[in-house]
């Protein structure tokens, strides 16, 4: 099989790879993540995840074929896009914002199949997926909150780990921050 980098240090992406059954490596990107002015959503995180993944193609370019897969995400809620939170305190005035609502996850993919330098195939694009945020209880969201984890997660959210945060539309993987079955694709149609 040939090698598959992951060029990102999410642990949600790199549990989606696991269960996967996907054997990767990590190289971290240390690829600029500033959105370019003047693009939509889909575009500016479409054109950061081929960022990313250009910049481990640059770092492993002395290897021999190999796949790289790099991802980029927000949540988009009332037509604003949300990273992660810097505080707990953000993360609760959001998720309480966003209580009896529709939540977005963009998530830009790029899977490149290389050989060097060279690209042979790039999957290059973004998904969206839409999730409801359910009304919790002020116990819920605290307990939620004491875990530490949305300080990890785009808008504080995640929709494998919010208790009250369910998947309307779109993949699993987009909502979770990684479309994988990009990936899986690019592995079948290059064989071993």
């Amino acid at each position: 099989m040939k090698t598959i980098i992951l060029a990102s240090q999410s642990m949600f992406r790199k549990e989606m790879m696991e269960q996967a059954q996907i054997p990767f490596e990590v190289i971290i990107s240390d690829a600029d993540e500033t959105p370019t002015e003047g693009l939509s959503f889909e575009e500016q995180l479409a054109e950061i995840s081929m960022r990313k993944a250009q910049t481990v193609l640059e770092m492993t370019k002395d290897r021999g074929r190999r796949i790289i897969v790099a991802a980029d995400q927000n949540i988009i809620f009332d037509g604003v896009s949300y990273g992660k939170p810097k505080t707990v305190e953000d993360a609760k005035f959001l998720i309480v914002k966003m209580m009896g609502r529709d939540v977005y996850s963009y998530t830009g993919n790029t899977v490149i199949y290389a050989d060097g330098e060279k690209i042979i195939d790039c999957i290059n694009n973004c998904d969206i997926a839409r999730m409801h945020m359910e009304y919790a209880t002020d116990e819920t969201i605290e307990k939620y909150l004491a875990e530490g984890r949305p300080l990890t997660k785009c808008g504080g959210i995640n929709v494998k780990d919010t208790p009250f945060l369910h998947l309307v539309t779109g993949r699993l993987s987009t909502a979770m921050g990684m479309t994988i079955e990009y990936l899986q694709d690019m592995i079948t149609k290059v064989g071993d």
